[in-house]
């Protein structure tokens, strides 16, 4: 690598520190520190180091170098977009001088123009032994660099005066006119100056096909051009108007394939003759948009577009043009033709990234991913992580380009050694950025990665970032409302209905270890809106097996359940009502008896014999006033339920109503068995005379009961346990003929 490079390329890496941090930031030191040394090794041999550009060519030392090298194009383009030409450093150049000139050299072209050039901001931090050049230097032509490199380094290059033109050069341009057609309405080639311009409203290359015969006579052969061939060449187009120029330039494809050294020699002089021509129609009036077209067509036809392109950036901005319209030409016309290889370069390198628009940083980006050029995304990435802690506008355009990233998550998707520092990269800007404007663009950002850890079932990943980022802004000295805001924007994005609807989907899908783990714990962080979103849901289940999966769903909520499931008590929906009071009886207490007691009478019997379940489980004796009064239920299920919830409770208040039905020879042999068993379950004395009724009922006039309703009632008397009703069983037993029912009942508990 030569000398040249190895400056340029620490020069590359200071400047690009310098962009990101600030001077004082240690990267930055060390990038500095770094490009001094190189600078020290160069300086050991010689007594100082002069750079110098002109045109677009760079000179070091007095001798022209190679200008493909990306590093060495950015510090041509570094030195002409600040006003000057070069520089000299002499030895005994200090760390901190090399440092303000880097800083100075770093600065922003508008910045560098406010503090009044660089010269002065030099002398301003009291740099001597760094000078900056401010005139135009000639061309060092092949044949002339050794006398070029005897100069004194101390005195510039002379300015070459205009030469006097030569006839014959002359005469041979009036033979190219004379060759070239004249299309109505585009301009005459060689037309006036002052109409130049017309052609630019309906541009037309010029047709060079005819060239061939000129090209013959100036003795162009089938190999390359000779030196004197080039350089009679150059002098012929460069005497040409900046229009009719231009539209040779637009012409090149149409050069003759014979003699093929003309078509090499005038492709090889298209960089300049491009500056040339372009420089000339904005000094007669031409615009930028106007220029845009012509040139990006003309670009496009070079085989060393990328180089071309970067001389005439650099040569406008060497003339003192806007950097601001010569950098929105050369987007306009060179970024989309770039190969990906160059713009990473100009990425990565040149620090071109947020000279970008939104729309193409993204589809850069995006073409990177789709490539699978991982590592070169995550290098871009840095970038823009790196621009967060940086001024109000770069941090605007990074949160905005992030945000464009987050939502590919979703499709094609990102690989995670993108997403992982793309989630810290976020999280760490959320609590302190100061700007409302870019904090909602990193929200919004964090709100997609956030849904795609949803919909990916990563529930616990939800949890822990959330609270991660409301932690961090607790902890802020003067934390700002906005914070808290977009706090409850995110947790408001992931209670919205669709995603909770792939919450239950998880649900379904889970085995009973994930459900513990991961699924129950983001249903109590969700909170209420879960509950509704759930019992909505188990309102439209058809599933069976799914309704249980929810309803277990629900019951782990516990309390801050209650509100949805009370409101899904008013639902036209049965089996929702029903579900919704098997949850209460799990979750509720005695304070929703007046909630539950109006259900006692609900059309559908299955929710009746659920409200009566609900009711005494959870409001105890309190509930017998309501549940007495149901035994003259018609249904038998719901009656049942009754019974079972009066034997429960010892309800001695209900035993004449049981009774009663126990006696009612019209009910269902098997309904008035189940009263008499609560009859026994109760163990009142007061139950001993209805039951003693019922066993002894015998004869033809009062009628004889079943034996199954007699042993019923004996075993109930049994279940009373009081000596009365001992005794009383034993005489019946005693005056009961042989027979089924005698054994049936000497077989009872103490009878025997």
């Amino acid at each position: 690598m030569s000398d040249l490079l190895q400056l340029a390329q620490s020069l590359a890496v200071a400047f690009r520190s310098l962009q990101m941090y600030t001077a004082a930031h240690p990267r930055s030191k060390d990038a500095v520190a770094a490009a001094y040394a190189t600078l020290l090794e160069q300086l050991a041999e010689r007594p100082k180091l002069q750079f110098v550009v002109s045109g677009s060519r760079p000179f070091f030392n007095g001798e022209a170098q190679d200008d493909r090298s990306p590093h060495l194009a950015a510090l041509v383009r570094q030195v002409t977009e600040r006003g000057v030409s070069g520089f000299i450093i002499e030895r005994g150049a200090s760390p901190d001088e090399f440092a303000s000139f880097v800083e100075a050299l770093g600065t922003r072209p508008p910045r560098v123009q406010e503090l009044g050039g660089l010269e002065s901001m030099l002398l301003a931090a009291g740099v001597r032994r760094i000078q900056v050049t401010q005139v135009r230097y000639q061309v060092v032509l092949e044949g002339d660099e050794a006398e070029a490199s005897n100069r004194d380094l101390n005195r510039a290059p002379s300015v070459q005066a205009p030469p006097i033109e030569d006839p014959l050069v002359k005469a041979i341009r009036e033979a190219l006119l004379f060759s070239l057609p004249q299309e109505p309405g585009a301009g005459a080639p060689g037309a006036a100056d002052a109409d130049e311009l017309a052609f630019l409203q309906t541009f037309r290359p010029l047709e060079l096909g005819g060239l061939g015969a000129l090209g013959a006579e100036l003795g162009f052969g089938a190999g390359q051009a000779t030196a004197d061939q080039v350089d009679t060449l150059r002098q012929v187009l460069s005497g040409l108007g900046p229009g009719t120029l231009l539209r040779l330039l637009a012409g090149l494809g149409t050069l003759p394939q014979e003699p093929g050294g003309l078509t090499a020699g005038v492709h090889g002089l298209a960089g300049g003759l491009l500056q040339q021509a372009v420089a000339g129609l904005l000094g007669q009036g031409a615009t930028w948009e106007q220029l845009a077209g012509p040139v990006q067509g003309i670009l496009g036809l070079l085989p060393d577009r990328d180089e071309v392109r970067g001389g005439l950036g650099d040569f406008l901005r060497g003339q003192g043009h806007d950097p601001s319209k010569v950098g929105l030409l050369l987007r306009r016309v060179t970024w989309e033709d770039l190969s990906l290889e160059a713009r990473l370069v100009k990425v990565l390198e040149e620090g071109c990234l947020f000279d970008l628009t939104l729309e193409e940083r993204l589809a850069f980006l995006r073409e990177l991913l789709d490539l699978g050029r991982t590592d070169d995304f995550i290098r871009v990435q840095e970038l823009l992580l790196d621009a967060l802690r940086q001024e109000r506008l770069l941090r605007l355009q990074s949160a905005q380009t992030l945000a464009g990233i987050a939502r590919w998550i979703h499709a094609p998707g990102l690989p995670p050694a993108i997403e992982a520092p793309l989630a810290e990269g976020l999280k760490a800007n959320f609590p302190w950025e100061p700007d409302p404007p870019v904090h909602r663009w990193t929200t919004e950002a964090l709100e997609t990665l956030l849904r795609a850890h949803v919909s990916r079932g990563d529930l616990n990943r939800v949890i822990s970032d959330m609270r991660e980022l409301e932690g961090a802004c607790a902890f802020l000295d003067h934390p700002q409302p906005w914070r808290r805001e977009a706090y409850d924007r995110l947790l408001e994005a992931l209670r919205r209905p669709g995603l909770l609807d792939e919450v239950v989907a998880h649900l379904h899908g889970m085995d009973r270890a994930h459900l513990a783990s991961e699924a129950f714990p983001y249903l109590d962080f969700i909170g209420v809106p879960m509950v509704h979103h759930l019992m909505a849901c188990l309102g439209q289940e058809e599933d069976r097996v799914k309704r249980g999966r929810l309803v277990e769903a629900i019951r782990q909520m516990g309390p801050a359940a209650l509100p949805p499931i009370l409101q899904a008590l008013e639902s036209p929906t049965w089996y929702l009502v029903r579900n919704a009071l098997s949850l209460l009886t799990d979750i509720g207490d005695a304070g929703l008896l007046p909630t539950i007691a109006p259900l006692l009478r609900h059309p559908e019997p299955r929710v009746r014999r659920v409200a009566i379940r609900s009711l005494w489980r959870l409001c105890g004796p309190a509930s017998e006033p309501h549940l007495i009064p149901r035994m003259k239920e018609t249904d038998p299920g719901a009656l049942e339920e009754v019974l079972f919830a009066l034997g429960q409770l010892k309800s001695v208040a209900g035993l004449p109503a049981i009774a009663e039905f126990a006696q009612d020879r019209r009910a269902m042999e098997k309904l008035r068995i189940k009263a008499i068993e609560t009859l026994g379950a109760i163990r009142s004395p007061e139950a001993l005379a209805p039951l003693a009724e019922l066993v002894r009922r015998r004869g033809f006039f009062a009628g004889t009961e079943s034996a199954a309703i007699r042993l019923a009632g004996a075993r109930a008397l049994v279940d009373l346990g009081i000596p009365a009703a001992t005794e009383f069983l034993k005489g019946v037993l005693d005056a009961e003929p042989r027979g089924e029912f005698r054994e049936a009942l000497s077989g009872l508990k103490g009878l025997a």
